[in-house]
């Protein structure tokens, strides 16, 4: 995920205006309406997966703030997109299509980015934070009205596998770099297009096979959370998930990687990362390696090598130089 606005970064009196600015470069741009906060804090991250735009967003502040998509936003910028909204905390209210919602956790609604939207930001004890995925309405082909019945609302948690899904939604927005998951594009579509089809009441919902993708997708953001413990494996990876090495193992039995092939190749990107990293650049090579779990730096070095074709010093190298 990379940064597309954070109020953090400008003097608190520029925030609001910085804010608003913000909201209209955003993929479906929006203005932003009330009185400007005394306190406010708006973070907007943004990701490229396949033809899915996936988008994470903070927000707090002390007094409340109305979004609104007007039919001259979408003139001049329509996406003809869908979007899920997932609601992980706060109760954000939306109104599309004579539809009123107010997200609960871990709801999700659906939006359509071609018709007008309204959107109420309330203060409250915490933050509010939406995982949005954007999607082309071509991914669903339906005659006729296609979704209209549906957008501006939630969701039903009785859905099967919805849970797992706003869990895994979740689980991708903490991803440091998710367009780089190999197979990901293929897991959102089929989370997405199995989840609509089931309210549909259609066949070929959320299959096993889904299920899978999805357990490992959240496998691996329990492994990235653990990559310090250099006695990481199958075993302790399977009491973290609260399940048996077997079943751990038959979640990957038709994935490319085997659950310590995943912990190596996370190491090893983490350690890239660090290494890439100028706040980092003093930091001994082994310091690094030893907060990712790695324990021998001659085994480390040789990972390192056959992963990416150059040496740790040379990454932190070139680095240096590209800085300068």
């Amino acid at each position: 995920m990379h940064t597309l606005y954070d109020t953090a970064t400008v003097a608190p009196l520029d925030r609001y205006d910085y804010y608003r600015a913000g909201a209209g470069i955003e993929l479906a741009p929006v203005t932003i309406h009330g009185r400007a906060p005394g306190q406010l804090s708006a973070v907007m991250s943004v990701s490229s997966i396949g033809v899915f735009e996936i988008e994470a967003f903070t927000w707090s502040a002390d007094s409340e703030v109305v979004c609104r998509r007007t039919e001259r936003l979408i003139r001049s910028s329509d996406p003809e997109c869908y979007r899920l909204i997932l609601n992980v905390s706060a109760r954000p209210r939306l109104e599309q299509a004579g539809n009123r919602v107010a997200l609960a956790a871990r709801d999700i609604g659906l939006f359509d980015l071609s018709c007008p939207i309204l959107s109420a930001q309330l203060p409250g004890r915490g933050a509010m934070r939406l995982v949005m995925v954007t999607f082309p309405r071509a991914l669903i082909p339906l005659p006729g009205l296609g979704l209209r019945w549906l957008i501006g609302t939630a969701l039903p948690r009785r859905l099967p596998g919805r849970g797992l899904i706003a869990r895994f939604l979740i689980d991708l927005a903490a991803t440091p770099e998710p367009e780089r998951e190999p197979g990901l594009a293929d897991v959102l579509q089929e989370c997405v297009v199995g989840l609509i089809r089931q309210r549909l009441g259609r066949p070929n919902g959320i299959t096993p096979r889904t299920h899978r993708l999805l357990q490992r997708t959240h496998i691996g953001h329990v492994i990235r959370r653990n990559l310090h413990d250099p006695e990481l494996c199958p075993e302790r990876i399977a009491g973290l998930m609260n399940m048996s090495s077997r079943r751990l193992h038959g979640i990957f039995q038709d994935m490319e990687e085997t659950p310590m092939k995943l912990v190596k190749r996370l190491r090893l990107e983490k350690c890239q990362r660090s290494l890439r990293d100028p706040t980092l650049a003093t930091t001994p090579v082994k310091e690094i390696i030893a907060a990712h779990g790695y324990v021998r730096p001659d085994q480390f070095a040789r990972d390192f090598k056959h992963q990416f074709g150059v040496s740790a010093t040379q990454v932190r190298a070139l680095n240096r130089a590209t800085v300068r």
